[in-house]
């Protein structure tokens, strides 16, 4: 269970520290401070150590926009093969009205192309 401490003056986050070996609250934005005393001052010593595990996957493009849509039935003017990721961007110009610039690109060998709508 994880417990958070608030300054009773301005209402902060306080942070546990320890000043001169005794755990105590600090508040981070005043600066008020409290003693942890008893039971409170033995779970405050505790810590917990967070890993973060990455999964590492092989053949996935790095440069498509998670909107991006894929679609088979769209041909790689490149490769030749069926099988595209595309995705719309609207540009804006003070000399011509709004356009949607529309990316595709080859899932297979990678090959990027625009075209405007």
């Amino acid at each position: 269970m994880i417990e958070m401490y608030f300054c009773p003056k301005c209402g902060a986050v306080m942070i546990v520290k320890n000043v001169e070996g005794i755990s105590t609250l600090i508040c981070v934005k005043c600066g008020y401070k409290k003693v942890l005393e008893g039971s409170l001052s033995l779970g405050m010593k505790k810590t917990t150590v967070f890993t973060k595990y990455v999964e590492r996957r092989e053949g996935v493009m790095f440069d498509i926009p998670p909107m991006a849509i894929f679609d088979e039935s769209i041909s790689c003017p490149h490769c030749g093969k069926r099988g595209v990721y595309y995705w719309r961007k609207q540009v804006s110009s003070a000399e011509s009205s709004d356009s949607i610039i529309k990316t595709f690109k080859c899932s297979n060998c990678g090959y990027t192309w625009i075209e405007t709508e």
